[in-house]
C-alpha cells in the first residue's frame, strides 16, 4: 500500500511537472490587433499549434488559425471540398461550435479570452489536422468565379492587391480577396464555401457593414457561382442589402459595372 504522504508528493510534483511544461512550451507573441500564441499541443506532423487572438472590440475578440491547418490538409493533397471529407470537416468544426471563412477556423469569443477556450480551440485543431490521414486524395476544383474576376480585371488592365487587409469600424483587420484603390476603392470577394452558405453570407454581412461604418465611399461586391452554390432566398437578401453589386461570376456586366463605380473603369 502507497505512504499518504507519498501520494501527496506525487500530486505536488505532477502538478508541478506540469505547470513548468506550459510555461517552458507556451509562447506568446504580440502583434498590432491582438496576439499569437503557440500552445504545448501539436500536430500529426509534430508541429506546434499556433492559435491568433485578434481583437474586435474591448469585450469581443475571435480566435483564427489564420488558415494554418486546412492549406495544410489541402497541401498533402486532401481534398477537403470532397463530400465525404467535407462531411467529416463540418462535423467537427459544429462539435467544437467553429465556423469556417475559407481555409480559416474561427471561434468568435469574450475577451480576454479563457484558458479553457485557448485549450479548446487548440485541441479543435488537432482534431481537423488529423483528416490528413483521410485517403480521399483530388486536385481541388478550379474556382471558375475567381478565374472570371481575375481576367475581367485582366481585360481593364487593372492589378488589385491580393489578399487585402482593410480596417472596419469595430473589426481592424478584413481580409478580403481582391481590392483595387480608386475614387472610391473597390473590395471584392469570392464565396469560396460550397455549403453552408448562409452562416457564411451572415458572416460576411457583418463585415461589409462593419467596413461601410468605417469607410462609406468603398464599394463593396461580392461573386458566387450560381451553378455550384446553392444560396437561399435569405442568403441573397444578405448579399443583395450589403453589397453595391452582389452577382454570379456570368453577369460579367454587373462586376464592370463595380469597377466604373469605384472609379477604376
Amino acid at each position: 500500500m502507497i505512504n499518504p504522504v507519498t501520494i501527496q508528493d506525487l500530486t505536488h510534483s505532477v502538478r508541478e511537472n506540469l505547470t513548468r511544461f506550459w510555461g517552458e512550451m507556451l509562447e506568446i507573441e504580440s502583434q498590432d490587433n491582438g496576439l499569437v500564441l503557440a500552445l504545448p499541443l501539436m500536430l500529426p506532423d509534430g508541429l506546434q499549434v499556433v492559435v491568433n487572438v485578434e481583437y474586435i472590440s474591448p469585450t469581443q475578440g475571435i480566435l483564427s488559425d489564420h488558415g494554418r491547418i486546412l492549406s495544410r490538409l489541402m497541401s498533402e493533397g486532401l481534398n477537403i471540398e470532397s463530400e465525404s471529407t467535407g462531411d467529416l470537416l463540418d462535423e467537427r468544426l459544429a462539435v467544437y461550435e467553429l465556423e469556417r471563412d475559407g481555409f480559416e477556423i474561427q471561434k468568435r469569443i469574450s475577451l480576454p479570452p479563457q484558458a479553457i477556450d485557448l485549450q479548446i480551440f487548440g485541441e479543435a485543431l488537432v482534431s481537423v489536422a488529423h483528416l490528413t490521414y483521410r485517403h480521399d486524395p483530388s486536385s481541388p476544383e478550379e474556382n471558375v468565379a475567381a478565374r472570371v474576376v481575375e481576367n475581367i480585371f485582366q481585360e481593364h488592365q487593372l492589378q488589385p492587391i491580393r489578399f487585402a487587409v482593410l480596417e472596419g469600424q469595430l473589426e481592424k483587420k478584413i481580409k478580403v480577396d481582391y481590392f483595387l484603390r480608386g475614387t472610391r476603392g473597390l473590395a471584392l470577394q469570392v464565396v469560396s464555401r460550397k455549403k453552408a452558405l448562409l452562416p457564411y453570407m451572415e458572416q460576411w454581412g457583418w463585415r461589409w457593414t462593419d467596413l461601410k461604418g468605417k469607410q462609406p465611399q468603398l464599394v463593396r461586391a461580392m461573386v458566387y457561382d450560381a451553378d455550384r452554390q446553392e444560396m437561399d432566398d435569405t442568403a441573397l437578401k444578405i448579399g443583395k442589402s450589403v453589397c453595391d453589386v452582389f452577382c454570379p461570376y456570368h453577369e460579367a456586366a454587373q462586376i464592370e459595372q463595380a469597377i466604373e463605380m469605384a472609379g477604376l473603369g
